[in-house]
């Protein structure tokens, strides 16, 4: 019986180097879309038995889903763990931006009992060489936090198709060279899985990104039960909706994989300040995504200056990862912020540095730049208000109603849900 549901499947083949699985949707209602075809590619890995379990896959796409209003018909099975998450990741992103993404429905052939699932003791974590997963390697590998730490003992995952290019895959090899020092280090082996699903923009990237990784990390569930991702914002930081929040990744874990949100209790600059103490692992960052290569930081875009006055908070005035020094006064007036989340990272590092008693001149030019991002967002906004009751003045009530209901559609109905 057709219930009007997108059907997902997923078989696997034999590649040059390695196994390659291919999620198929099909029967979609999505013009642009009438079926999509995903593969991920388990590099240097021939071997691999077909998954038993569907979860991950299910998550990969669920918001894809979501926004297009279809149910999901699974050609496979579903562990119940999965289900109920779904369910509940489903109401939050509701809740957030009600305009854009639909509650749907799951139909799985077959529904697996989390009892029924023998879940991998050892733990594998998403890795890019940025600071969020260099923190949560140094915590966990080799039992860095004692008792509390996850069994990180011997695999990390790089994805080629998200930070990297599919079209680049020297790109990629520039970044295992990279990081390699640190890897071996720690003792940890890389592996990797290259995917199309970025690249078919099916979802805004900002929304489903974690969805995507924890997708890729999915595909190992056979051999581990943990999957670590670095937090983004720390907790007294939390901004919503975001693609990454502790309130939300952990309800993408099925039986087979519990997905660990980790590191949530530190700021980038709190993280930057583990980092500073191994050598190698300052060595091998790697931020940098407006440069020419992987093998290097550029040193002068946003995100590589961000990175130098992290370092430069904690007392590494030149961190090895960088060729050039920074000039921190002369850079910090030129720093482009693009929105608020952008100046809220330079805030932390301001306020990291007052905390720490860091008395330098850079701070006070930092605290200046910030300043004047927040002075002019209030000026837009005033603005805006002042022509908002301008119309209101002249009787312009119909054309107020419109430009206020196309920011509401716009921003996913979050000033419905304040």
């Amino acid at each position: 019986m057709d219930t009007g549901a997108l059907d997902l499947s997923v078989t696997q083949h034999r590649i040059a180097d390695g196994t390659r699985r291919v999620l198929q949707l099909d029967n979609v209602r999505d013009p642009k879309n009438p079926s999509v075809t995903a593969y991920f590619d388990m590099v240097e890995e021939p071997d691999i038995a077909p998954p038993p379990l569907l979860d991950g896959f299910v998550v990969g796409i669920l918001m894809y889903a979501m926004r297009i209003g279809q149910d999901i018909r699974v050609h496979g099975a579903v562990s119940s763990q999965a289900l109920r998450n779904i369910d509940e990741f489903q109401d939050a992103w509701q809740l957030w931006m009600p305009t854009v993404y639909t509650k749907i429905g799951i139909e799985p052939d077959g529904t697996v009992e989390d009892v029924a699932v023998q879940r991998a003791p050892d733990a594998i974590a998403a890795y890019s060489g940025g600071i969020d997963s260099t923190f949560t390697l140094l915590r966990h590998a080799n039992a860095g936090l004692g008792a509390a730490s996850y069994p990180l003992k011997r695999t990390v995952l790089m994805v080629h198709g998200f930070d990297v290019p599919l079209a680049q895959p020297e790109q990629l090899d520039a970044l295992k060279r990279r990081t390699a020092p640190f890897l071996d280090e720690l003792g940890l082996e890389r592996r990797v899985i290259r995917t199309n699903l970025k690249d078919l923009r099916l979802t805004k990237w900002d929304d489903t990104f974690m969805l995507q990784l924890v997708c890729c990390l999915h595909n190992y569930s056979h051999e581990f039960g943990y999957a670590l991702v670095g937090s983004a914002k720390p907790y007294d930081a939390l901004r919503f909706p975001l693609g990454s929040t502790p309130a939300t990744d952990r309800l993408l874990s099925g039986a087979a994989m519990q997905i660990v949100h980790d590191g949530a209790a530190f700021s980038r600059t709190h993280k930057t300040e583990l980092i500073a103490r191994s050598p190698t692992a300052t060595r091998c960052i790697n931020v940098c995504w407006e440069g020419d290569s992987r093998l290097s930081n550029c040193g002068i875009c946003e995100k590589c200056v961000r990175t130098q006055l992290n370092f430069l908070a904690v007392g590494l005035a030149h961190p090895s990862c960088f060729a050039e020094n920074l000039d921190p006064v002369q850079s910090i007036p030129t720093i482009l912020l693009r929105n608020a989340s952008m100046c809220c990272e330079f805030e932390s590092i301001v306020k990291y540095a007052r905390t720490h008693s860091v008395v330098d001149p850079w701070v006070d030019a930092l605290q200046r730049r910030t300043d004047r991002f927040r002075w002019e967002e209030l000026e837009e906004t005033y603005g805006r208000f002042e022509k908002a009751w301008a119309m209101a003045r002249r009787g312009e009530w119909k054309q107020l109603a419109g430009k206020i209901a196309r920011k509401v559609t716009r921003s996913g109905g979050r000033f419905a849900t304040s």
